[in-house]
C-alpha cells in the first residue's frame, strides 16, 4: 500500500501499561519519521506520560486521566471535543479495546487506523486482521504487532529498536539518589524491580529476592539496591529486611517513571519480574534477567534484549490469569540460586 500524502496533523492513542508503551516506541518514530512535517497528537495515560515526554516525535499530550464516576462522562465529552477541533487526518488506535476507536469515530478522526478486535471493526477505516494460526490468534511481539500499524498504511521501518529518552532533570534526581547512597562506588549496581502493576500471578517472593542479592554478594563486589512504586513499599521492605547482605532500599525515595529510566540506564544489571521496567532496560541495553511466569513470552520476546528470561518447568505457564487461582508454581518454584548463576554469568 502508498502512504497516504497530504497528512498534516495526526493523533495517536497510546498503549495504556508501561511496558507497552516502551515496545511501541519504534511506531512511535515510525510515524514521525514518515511524516516529519505533521503535527502528531499523543492520547495517554497520565501515569505514563513521564515515560514518554521526552521523545522528539510529539508535538502534543492529550491525558486521559482517571475520573470519579460522577465526572467520567463529561471528561469523555471534552476529550472527544478536543479531538474534533483539532481537524485529524489520520488516527492509530494502539490498544484493542472499542472506547478508544469510539473516541476516534465521535472525534470525527478522518482515517482510523487499528486492529479488528473487541467487536470494533465498523468504527475502523482500516480495520487490519491480526495474524492467525490454526484459527487462533498468534502471539507476537508486541513491538511487531504495533509496527504493522504503520506498514499496512505505507509506512516505511527504519529501524525497529526501542528507544527512550531522559531529561536533565530526571538525571540530576537520579544524581542525588546516587549521591545519598553511594550507588556510584565504582562497583556493578544492580536494580532489583519486584513488582508488577498487571496483578500478584508476575510477582517472585520477598525471600527469593533477598536470597538472589545474597547469593550475588557473596561471589562479587557489587551495589544491589531495590526499587518499586509507592504501593510495592512493603514488598521492597520485606526483601531488604529478608536479605542477610546490606540491599538498598529506593522505595524511601520518590522515584517517578522518568527518574526510573536515567536509574535503569545507569544500572549494570537489572533483575526483574515481567513488567515495565525490563523493557526500559531493553531500551538503553541494559542487561536484564526477567523472572518469567503466567504471561506468554512470545508477545515480550525481542532479541536485541540483553539478558536472559528464566521460567519454571510447570504445565500451567502462560495462563494469562491475573490472580493464581492455585499455588503459584510458576514463579515460586525458581530457585535463587538459578537466578543468582545467570546474574553472574552475564555480569562478567
Amino acid at each position: 500500500m502508498e502512504k497516504p500524502a497530504n497528512i498534516k496533523n495526526i493523533i495517536i492513542r497510546s498503549p495504556n501499561w508501561v511496558g507497552d508503551v516502551v515496545m511501541a516506541t519504534p511506531a512511535f518514530r515510525c510515524i514521525r519519521e514518515n511524516f516529519p512535517d505533521a503535527k502528531i497528537t499523543l492520547v495517554l495515560k497520565s501515569y505514563v506520560q513521564r515515560l514518554i515526554e521526552d521523545t522528539p516525535w510529539f508535538d502534543e499530550f492529550l491525558l486521559l486521566d482517571k475520573k470519579d464516576q460522577a465526572s467520567q462522562r463529561a471528561h469523555a465529552i471534552s476529550i472527544i471535543e478536543r479531538i474534533r477541533s483539532g481537524k485529524y487526518d489520520m488516527g492509530f488506535l494502539f490498544p484493542n479495546s472499542f472506547s478508544s476507536a469510539c473516541m476516534f469515530w465521535f472525534g470525527g478522526v478522518k482515517r482510523r487506523i487499528g486492529y479488528r478486535r473487541d467487536a470494533r471493526s465498523w468504527l475502523l477505516t482500516d480495520g487490519i486482521r491480526r495474524l492467525s494460526e490454526n484459527g487462533r490468534f498468534l502471539p507476537t511481539y508486541m513491538g511487531d504487532y504495533y509496527l504493522r500499524l504503520c506498514t499496512e498504511v505505507g509506512c516505511e521501518v527504519k529501524s525497529k529498536d526501542l528507544e527512550l529518552f531522559v531529561s536533565d532533570a530526571a538525571e540530576c534526581r537520579a544524581d542525588e539518589i546516587g549521591k545519598k547512597y553511594h550507588l556510584n562506588n565504582g562497583h556493578p549496581f544492580i536494580l532489583l524491580n519486584p513488582g508488577a502493576a498487571y496483578g500478584s500471578s508476575k510477582c517472585w517472593t520477598a525471600e527469593g529476592f533477598a536470597g538472589t542479592a545474597d547469593l550475588i554478594k557473596s561471589q562479587l563486589e557489587c551495589t544491589i539496591a531495590v526499587v518499586g512504586a509507592p504501593h510495592e513499599a512493603q514488598l521492597a521492605t520485606d526483601i531488604e529486611q529478608a536479605a542477610k547482605s546490606r540491599v538498598i532500599n529506593l522505595a524511601h525515595e520518590v522515584v517517578s517513571l522518568d527518574v526510573l529510566k536515567a536509574l535503569i540506564k545507569r544500572c549494570s544489571l537489572l533483575i526483574t519480574v515481567d513488567s515495565g521496567p525490563r523493557h526500559i532496560a531493553v531500551a538503553f541495553q541494559r542487561p536484564v534477567v526477567t523472572l518469567m511466569g503466567p504471561n506468554d513470552p512470545r508477545y515480550t520476546y525481542t532479541p536485541a534484549e540483553i539478558g536472559e528470561v528464566i521460567h519454571a518447568n510447570v504445565d500451567c505457564l502462560a495462563c494469562h490469569l491475573k490472580i493464581c487461582p492455585n499455588d503459584h508454581r510458576c514463579m515460586t518454584q525458581i530457585q535463587p540460586e538459578m537466578v543468582a548463576r545467570s546474574c553472574l554469568e552475564l555480569l562478567k
